[in-house]
């Protein structure tokens, strides 16, 4: 299993103990969990918890990283239940361009790793994340009312997929 992706700004690795307080930071963060599929956590047991996955991935199925940027954990991404694919980064990186270099490079990983798709699961609110994976090629393959309920809102759906071809 590969550990390790590098891009020209980026790492993008395992995940470590150490990032538990960075990835809390993160995910108790009312901007970075807007459209996220959970509400922000307010405990850091609840991170711990969420990352026991990645921490052990002889547990877990996922095939996920954490972004690091200049030394600094910035965000993860990654299938978290192969082949869906979730992305969070620290809101000051917005706009910066990361999120669409490490998706791109991630997809070269899983199309690397033999996988035949990617899909995703985005609320149709979340135009950014929209925009950024059909920049990537994934398509629309549908959508879907009231999904979740995050709270006392509920939320709707957009499904997409990208078809994976081996590197010719």
């Amino acid at each position: 299993m590969t550990d390790e992706i590098r891009t020209a700004r980026l790492l993008l690795r395992r995940a470590r103990a150490e990032d538990i307080d960075p990835m809390h930071a993160i995910l108790s963060n009312r901007e970075a969990t807007r459209y996220w599929s959970t509400l922000p956590f307010t405990e850091l047991a609840q991170t711990e918890e969420w990352m026991a996955p990645m921490l052990d991935p002889s547990e877990g199925s996922g095939d996920e990283f954490v972004i690091v940027a200049d030394g600094r954990m910035i965000g993860k991404i990654g299938c978290w239940q192969p082949p869906e694919i979730g992305f969070i980064l620290e809101p000051a990186t917005w706009g910066s361009g990361y999120a669409g270099e490490a998706l791109a490079a991630f997809i070269d990983h899983r199309r690397a790793r033999g996988a035949q798709e990617i899909t995703a699961d985005v609320d149709p609110r979340n135009a950014a994340a929209l925009a950024l994976l059909v920049k990537a090629g994934f398509v629309e393959t549908g959508r879907a009312e009231r999904t979740f309920k995050l709270g006392d809102e509920w939320c709707d759906s957009v499904y997409l997929r990208l078809d994976l071809q081996p590197l010719s």
